[in-house]
């Protein structure tokens, strides 16, 4: 059905370039033309220091071109074509265009309205006439009559808790008049809380008409919004239709626990013992933070008369059955600048948001001199029958019919591509066929006007253009590169392992040494007793043994078990010891000293026994140097992170000289140079 649509649909999810101006151009690859403005933007977006002097102008000159190139050569190859491209970038840009399709005035507007709405509590009744929105103009009609009469005798004083009992179709008036309580912002639909919010109180609303079908409202208070509470509540639960006797038993049990409450039972035990409300009962009957609008209205007035955190009330009695309630905290509502965002993001959830969205088309509307002929549109629907519910209307039956039934720009739409439209649709909800084709007839008017806006966005705004076309060629260069440099450099084995070998000495470890150590509690030997064998004296004959473990392990290669050994003979538990590993290999620093396990050891430190003996930090350290290593190459399993890096470079400054080889480059020296600043 979207045919007219969908050629303007695909018209704008093509990237609109600027129209260059010859002495604007600062560069040109083959035949493409690159503008002034497009090389200042990116000069000035990706440079931290913005001097515009020649020495950094030609070097980001140079960057520009090879970018230029690789998106050149990425279309040259198709890869703008894809379905991954196209429904990445698609995805960007409908990111990019909601600015433009949302008027930030009205979102502004509506927010402070909000806000206002929140300040005040009303309590208010209702009045429901159901009507479907796809009633036929005489059932809207009769509904409305029937509203405009109970209307006309609410005015007159008539009682409106018992009009809406007999006359509300909101199924809750039979049980509670039509009194909706107290409520605040977004706690109603919009027209309703607008409508709300309008009426003064004791005066019955205009008739207003939402989803629904048509209501009226009477506003019976209007009360300064207390903020928020949190509180907590223990429940005993009764239905409003039971017996008397359970009635009774019920109530009997609130007023016991209430009076053990008052007697200074422990308010956790209670709600543990005695709430039925049992998915509050982890939480100590904590009902989180709420407003006005969220509960019951005895439940809420009670929370909300509760004066200082703590105090406890008496038993209230709700549909639910009975319930004390706890306050924990309370809070006003807060600043406009505070609660500015999260109020934007309920409107977005809200049927307000449809209203930024309209104002931006009627402005649309308006500025492309948007005009319709009812007689035309009426003329075509007199022409469409119940034949279209079933897919059976065809167009033939609208033949002859061409007048334009709107045109705005360098749009028309016809009676013959709405019956078209119509043809191409197949079956469609069964409503009144006015009412189908008026609903079709305005989403037609909306998407066209917007689609039509969306392909001018990028000539209306050139902020649109250049962010939509750097998404354009920042997706083409990431695939462009993956294709060509990176999972190339990753993959190519043989490539990689050449590189390496022409390239080793690149890759080489500085001096270093195998090192062996292990460490104890030094409080081991601080026993005073000098017949005690673990006392200071034999510390040093403890270390000395420890010394010949670490050298006789780095001869077996098994460090753990030569230590243990000597612990044993010494009676150490080997809880008390720890490993520094079988052996580590430490950098020598700034051709000086290693660092192990934070403790610096000069190069020049070991001595003829190779080992060295350090406090460090309550612990005793005993190292042995296994060897020296001088300084060699790398192998390529301990480089090949850096090797596939500059192997990639490598592949990207070939490619790169192929691609300036294969295209012509032309500098605008006298454009380039007007934007030097000396």
């Amino acid at each position: 059905m979207r045919k007219f649509l969908l050629a303007l649909a695909m018209i704008s999810a093509m990237p609109a370039i600027a129209q260059k101006n010859g002495d604007d151009v600062i560069l040109t690859i083959d035949n493409e033309q690159i503008s002034k403005d497009e090389f200042v933007r990116l000069y000035q977006k990706n440079n931290t220091d913005i001097t515009f002097d020649s020495a950094s102008l030609a070097g980001y000159m140079s960057l520009f071109i090879d970018y230029k190139l690789k998106v050149l050569e990425a279309e040259s190859l198709g890869m703008d074509t894809t379905d991954d491209f196209k429904r990445e970038f698609d995805g960007y840009r409908i990111q990019l265009e909601k600015p433009y399709f949302t008027d930030p005035s009205v979102d502004d507007s509506l927010a402070r309205e909000a806000y206002e709405h929140m300040h005040w509590d009303i309590r208010a009744s209702h009045i429901l006439i159901n009507c479907s929105e796809n009633a036929s103009a005489a059932d809207t009609l009769k509904a409305y009559k029937r509203i405009k009469a109970i209307r006309d005798r609410a005015v007159k004083g008539e009682d409106f808790a018992k009009l809406a009992r007999e006359n509300s179709e909101d199924p809750s008036a039979k049980r509670n008049d039509g009194d909706l309580g107290y409520f605040t912002a977004f706690s109603m639909i919009y027209e309703f809380e607008k409508e709300a919010y309008a009426t003064e109180v004791g005066a019955v609303s205009p008739i207003f008409r939402t989803r629904f079908g048509y209501h009226i409202i009477k506003v019976f208070d209007r009360r300064a919004n207390p903020g928020q509470v949190r509180a907590s509540h223990l429940m005993v639960r009764v239905a409003a239709e039971a017996d008397e006797a359970a009635q009774k038993a019920s109530a009997a049990k609130i007023k016991m626990i209430a009076d053990s409450l008052a007697a200074g039972s422990d308010w956790a035990k209670m709600v543990s013992r005695y709430s039925d409300d049992r998915g509050t009962v982890p939480q100590n009957g904590d009902l989180q933070w709420f407003s006005t609008g969220r509960m019951v209205p005895e439940f809420e007035s009670a929370a909300f008369a509760l004066k200082n955190v703590g105090d406890i009330s008496a038993p209230v009695r709700t549909s639910y059955g009975w319930h004390i309630i706890k306050l924990t905290d309370k809070k006003p509502i807060d600043s406009f600048e505070n609660l500015q965002e999260q109020i934007k993001n309920r409107l977005s959830r809200d049927a307000r948001s449809q209203m930024a969205e309209k104002a931006v088309l009627e402005r649309l509307k308006h500025e492309y001199k948007f005009t319709e002929d009812k007689a035309a549109y009426a003329e075509f629907v007199s022409k469409v029958d119940t034949s279209v519910w079933s897919g059976k209307w065809t167009a033939d039956k609208a033949k002859g019919l061409n007048k334009v039934i709107f045109s705005f720009a360098d749009v028309k739409f016809t009676q013959n591509d709405y019956a078209k439209l119509v043809e191409s649709n197949g079956t469609a909800p069964r409503m009144p066929v006015e009412v189908l084709l008026q609903k079709e007839y305005d989403r037609i008017v909306e998407e066209t006007v917007l689609s039509y806006e969306r392909q001018q966005l990028s000539n209306k705004y050139p902020e649109f253009r250049y962010l939509l076309l750097e998404y354009h060629d920042g997706i083409l260069l990431f695939a462009l590169m993956d294709k060509m440099v990176w999972t190339k450099a990753a993959t190519d084995t043989v490539g990689l392992e050449s590189f390496y070998e022409a390239n080793k000495q690149k890759y080489m470890w500085g001096e270093r040494v195998e090192v062996a150590y292990c460490t104890y509690d030094g409080n081991t030997f601080t026993n005073p007793d000098k017949n005690d064998k673990f006392s200071t004296a034999n510390k040093k004959n403890f270390d000395s043994k420890m010394v010949a473990a670490l050298k006789a392990g780095a001869k077996n290669g098994d460090y753990e078990a030569q230590v243990l050994a000597a612990m044993q003979k010494f009676g150490i538990s080997p809880d008390s010891i720890s490993m520094g590993g079988n052996s580590n290999i430490f950098n020598i620093v700034d051709g000086q000293w290693c660092d192990i396990d934070g403790i610096r050891i000069d190069k020049n430190a070991w001595g003829k026994s190779k080992s060295k003996v350090m406090n460090h930090k309550g612990r005793s350290f005993v190292f042995y140097l296994v060897r020296n290593l001088p300084a060699e190459p790398k192998t390529f399993k301990e480089c090949r992170g850096a090797v596939i890096a500059d192997y990639q470079n490598k592949l990207e400054a070939d490619w790169l000289e192929q691609l300036r080889q294969k295209h012509s480059v032309k500098i605008n020296e006298s454009v380039f140079n007007s934007i030097i600043r000396k």
